[in-house]
């Protein structure tokens, strides 16, 4: 088995590096640590390109000290001597903001490249680890080798949560963005704790706009920020809110406005048993405007969704097509891209129309 990772412990400033670890990766983690000792009061990254182009965006290291310290304290974990299990990319906020943590508590933690199955060569246990959804399906297996669990970069379906609701690790959905210093909102989706409402940190506050879109308010010690999001919500409290969908993601199919992914959670049961994955798009009709169509990845199979759950206003929401694609364009999360796949597809039936229509 080929030794490829990091073993960094901040309570002795010991570092150990195995002797397969790729240099390019291993110069970004040790970039990120130079970056974060030296007299610069800010940090650059990159945010994860979800609706367009990752930009280059300039964060205070005061800020980012005091978003870790509140993600610790929330888990309860500030007074544990902690090994934790750094899987993610260097290059985005969440691993940057893992590694902050570390410092600040003195973790030892373990480094690995990034993976789609993190935990396949590795038999240590950990205290604390961050996944994306992907990584998370693909360490089903082993995932009770890890106590906390956080998951966050994309959406975590409802087959995965699932899956999780047997196994002894605590799993937090996270809520949040580079923007936000990582997650401003946990959830906890398993365990005698579990919740659908996603319950805001301690130095955050949340309104909605007119859209009911999520309106984040960070309180700093030096400077307020406030970054106003295209993510539906419902706020249950000032507290706590359940996420719906995106803005931006919107369809209107005859002047009926439909969120995807609440249909998709509607008709999550009639996919399951194929084990695909699966997102609700539209494509341009003459008469309806936007005509609501479903995408599944993988050869065509025989998806049959019944028409007596689409009663009542509820008939406006029936997919008028489904389509089979190969492989969903992702980002570095394992985000679907729903509007370039729904673009490749569209570019697939005009080209040699060998999507099977059901």
């Amino acid at each position: 088995m080929k030794k490829i990772g990091i073993w960094i412990d901040f309570l002795s400033n010991k570092v150990l590096i195995e002797e397969n670890s790729p240099l390019h990766w291993r110069n970004q983690i040790f970039s990120f640590l130079n970056n974060w000792y030296n007299n610069n009061p800010i940090l650059t990254t990159f945010t994860s390109g979800t609706t367009g182009k990752p930009k280059k965006i300039s964060l205070y290291k005061h800020d980012m000290f005091d978003r870790a310290i509140n993600t610790v304290k929330t888990l309860n974990i500030e007074k544990i001597k902690i090994r934790g299990l750094l899987c993610l990319s260097p290059d985005f906020i969440a691993s940057k903001m893992f590694l902050i943590r570390a410092i600040i508590f003195k973790w030892k933690i373990y480094c690995i490249p990034p993976t789609s199955k993190p935990l396949n060569n590795i038999k240590d246990s950990f205290d604390i680890s961050s996944m994306v959804p992907m990584q998370v399906i693909y360490s089903l297996e082993k995932i009770e080798n890890i106590k906390i669990l956080l998951i966050g970069g994309s959406n975590i379906s409802e087959n995965l949560e699932k899956k999780l609701q047997n196994v002894s690790t605590k799993c937090y959905a996270t809520y949040g963005m580079t923007e936000t210093y990582s997650h401003i909102a946990m959830r906890r989706i398993n365990g005698t704790n579990k919740s659908l409402f996603y319950k805001i940190l301690k130095d955050v506050n949340i309104s909605i706009d007119n859209r009911k879109c999520l309106k984040v308010i960070l309180q700093f010690s030096v400077k307020k920020y406030v970054i106003q999001t295209n993510d539906i919500v419902d706020l249950i409290s000032d507290r706590l809110f359940f996420w719906k969908g995106r803005y931006d993601n919107i369809i209107n199919s005859g002047g009926i406005k439909i969120i995807p992914e609440l249909l998709e959670k509607y008709i999550n049961p009639f996919i399951t048993p194929f084990k695909r994955r699966f997102f609700i798009s539209s494509v341009l009709d003459e008469v309806l405007g936007e005509k609501i169509i479903l995408i599944v990845e993988g050869i065509p199979v025989s998806v049959k969704i019944p028409d007596h759950i689409f009663y009542g206003k509820k008939i406006f929401y029936k997919p008028k097509n489904i389509f089979f694609i190969s492989n969903f364009i992702e980002n570095s999360f394992g985000k679907i891209k729903r509007k370039e796949t729904t673009k490749k597809l569209v570019h697939n039936i005009m080209m040699n129309n060998k999507n099977k229509l059901i």
